[in-house]
């Protein structure tokens, strides 16, 4: 059996595993123990914090007692999120934002920091539209890239200074297995996300000396709105809750790259180690769709 063969053989029983797992995904998230950063009470933004990924990590993180910035588009949405906690005893304060605006970013950053500094900063917030790029309109090619990474990098610009000046803070970038091994149908989207990665990993060595950590999280295929309406035939989407467990365990190790399941660490491999089997793989995943 050659490297490939084993490494499939290997994704198969993972896959198994996780159709278990999930079953026990919502109690995933209250049965995560903290032994990194979050063993201390954090201060803690969240971008697309109304729904998906973004709002099952900051329910979770405000059960342990950290304070949450939620920060969308949608206020009506946000704010609901935010009374969930509250309901509970947690803290919660909404802004609404829009991420492709940076104009306003500055300003709503700096009403922030003056009730107090954060300690994490959680850039969740993205899109995608999956059709051929000869396809798409022009607004959703730079709504694409304006949020997915310019959005990332206006917040990053606006709370440096407050990281830098008390020496600690960490960034938690999250990216897709499709910032790695690109598939069709999603060129610019893949672009957005590689450019997110190679940022995030040139930034880490800028801001070490100041005891800034920077941590990329590789989300998988998820049962989001924006996951459901993509199309990858093969391939499993994981509940919410499940990402949203991985993705606390990112924030509270910071490593600088982290997976959120067992398959998607050996795709990331297999990316590694066989770019162009890997580029057939995700081909075949979408080979329906381009006619």
């Amino acid at each position: 059996m050659d490297p490939r063969q084993a490494a499939c053989v290997k994704i198969a029983v993972w896959e198994k595993a996780e159709s278990v797992l999930e079953k026990r995904c919502k109690g995933e998230v209250g049965m995560l123990f903290d032994m990194g950063l979050l063993a201390k009470q954090q201060r803690i933004l969240i971008t697309g914090a109304s729904r998906g990924i973004g709002r099952a990590s900051a329910l979770a993180l405000a059960s342990r007692g950290h304070s949450l910035i939620l920060i969308a588009r949608a206020q009506p949405a946000l704010e609901q999120v935010a009374a969930q906690i509250r309901a509970t005893g947690g803290e919660a304060r909404a802004c609404s934002l829009d991420l492709t605006n940076p104009a306003s970013i500055g300003a709503t950053i700096a009403e922030i920091l003056a009730d107090g500094p954060i300690d994490v900063l959680v850039n969740n917030a993205g899109t995608c539209y999956q059709c051929e790029f000869r396809n798409q309109s022009e607004a959703r090619l730079r709504e694409e890239i304006e949020l997915n990474y310019f959005g990332a990098l206006h917040l990053i610009r606006a709370l440096l200074p407050s990281f830098i000046e008390r020496r600690a803070g960490a960034i938690v970038n999250v990216s897709s297995l499709l910032g790695t091994a690109a598939a069709p149908t999603t060129a610019n989207f893949s672009g957005s996300k590689a450019a997110l990665e190679a940022f995030s990993r040139g930034l880490r060595g800028e801001l070490a000396r100041f005891g800034i950590r920077v941590t990329v999280f590789v989300a998988p295929h998820t049962q989001t709105e924006s996951g459901l309406r993509t199309d990858f035939r093969g391939v499993k989407s994981l509940p919410v809750e499940y990402v949203a467990a991985a993705l606390v365990r990112a924030i509270d190790r910071t490593p600088a790259c982290y997976a959120a399941s067992p398959v998607y660490r050996v795709l990331l491999r297999l990316a590694a180690w066989f770019p162009h089997w890997m580029e057939r793989q995700m081909a075949s995943s979408v080979q329906h769709l381009l006619r």
